[in-house]
């Protein structure tokens, strides 16, 4: 797993040019329309199914049944949006504890633009993220893989909005009950899986189940490099491949706040507005190759960095406002983090674990030590270094549930 990111990484480099233009590597494609004809939601529930699409069972090997499917969900401002995703079900028998889990698996870091959505990448060999799911099917797992709001939906991207991606996962736990899957029903036991940007959405879920989505039968969650600090974490992406997932954020954020806008692009320049909406409409190869800078001051009208800007006091509030670790989990939670991650520092994530420790929540955690050896091998390894981990943790919570 670790040989594959890592060959991902270095073939997105190699065609990093020197400018920001805009390069289309992941084609927008609409598998039998089924993303065109999403419909709105209008007086559905929370987790009501919208509409479905039978996938081929081979979309990935051992695969007997799939279905993309879209849902409604809530989005930050309190109207109803459609969230699309998608649930593969194995052949391999399930021979753990119990009837067959689900694993409602948060996609890491995808780009902002409706081509990045996983439920179309599974299977074309463009998701990155093929072999964990895999081996979640190979031992036994269905998995359901949200696309998150805003990503191959109207709107745009709501990019590490705790409440946004907390809803699309719990309410994936709730669509997926009523899709007439064989063995999986209200009853069926759900586990949140995931790293990066899906860490912090697992980790979401986890303190809004109480809350939002007592319903959903959730036991257990993972959450691997949880950027639980957003400015913490912005501030770490300056001069790496992921800068450009600033943009990502900030244009998440005028989704839910317009008012952010014109206060953020009056410190811009022309070239760091253009910029900050490039990355708005990316997916993450794309970014990779083309938004890297060396210094993000080239785009301010001021000459601090693009992160310095944002950690000013007018802006704050609108990053606070997503932090981690102020409301516990009312399920067990197992979070791993790179002791040297360049891109998510591990000072926020124990900073996030002491938090819920302190409120009362069940959390282990554990640090990969591995030593940083080149830009963003901090956070890519722990990636492929956490599944074992996780995979025996989420086994033993199954075992005692």
């Amino acid at each position: 797993m670790r040989r594959t990111l890592f060959a991902l990484l270095a073939a997105c480099a190699a065609l990093a040019p020197t400018s920001a233009n805009a390069l289309q590597i992941v084609p927008n494609t609409d598998p039998g329309g089924f993303y065109s004809t999403v419909p709105a939601p209008s007086s559905e529930a929370p987790g009501a199914v919208l509409s479905v699409q039978d996938v081929p069972a081979g979309v990935l090997d051992g695969v007997v049944e799939a279905k993309r499917f879209s849902y409604a969900s809530t989005h930050p401002t309190g109207r109803t949006v459609p969230v699309t995703g998608i649930i593969m079900v194995p052949s391999a028998p399930w021979t753990g504890p119990g009837g067959r889990p689900v694993a409602l698996f948060a996609p890491g870091t995808q780009g902002a633009g409706d081509a990045c959505a996983p439920s179309k990448l599974i299977g074309y060999g463009t998701e990155y993220e093929e072999l964990p799911v895999s081996v979640l099917l190979q031992r036994g797992f269905a998995v359901a893989m949200t696309d998150y709001q805003g990503i191959g939906t109207l709107g745009a991207h709501t990019y590490m909005n705790r409440f946004a991606q907390g809803a699309a996962v719990l309410d994936m736990g709730r669509a997926i009950t009523q899709l007439g899957i064989p063995g999986i029903d209200a009853s069926t036991r759900q586990v949140t899986w995931e790293y990066s940007q899906g860490g912090g959405a697992s980790a979401a879920a986890a303190e809004m189940h109480a809350s939002y989505a007592p319903d959903v039968n959730l036991v257990a969650g993972f959450g691997g490099g949880v950027p639980a600090d957003l400015l913490t974490t912005a501030r770490s992406l300056e001069g790496s491949p992921l800068i450009g997932a600033v943009g990502y954020a900030v244009t998440g954020l005028y989704e839910v706040h317009p008012e952010l806008q014109q206060m953020v692009e009056s410190t811009l320049n022309d070239a760091g507005v253009a910029w900050l909406h490039q990355g708005g409409s990316d997916c993450i190869f794309e970014t990779f190759a083309t938004m890297p800078v060396p210094d993000s001051s080239i785009y301010t009208r001021s000459g601090q960095r693009i992160t310095d800007v944002l950690a000013e006091e007018q802006f704050r509030p609108y990053f606070e406002e997503q932090r981690l670790g102020t409301v516990a989990p009312d399920i067990p939670m197992f979070i791993m983090q790179g002791t040297n991650d360049d891109i998510i520092p591990a000072a926020q994530a124990r900073e996030m674990v002491a938090g819920w420790r302190e409120r009362g929540a069940a959390v282990d955690y554990q640090e990969d030590p591995a030593p940083l050896l080149v830009r963003m091998q901090g956070h890519v390894g722990p990636l492929a270094s956490s599944f074992e981990p996780a995979f025996a943790w989420v086994m033993g919570q199954l075992a005692e549930g």
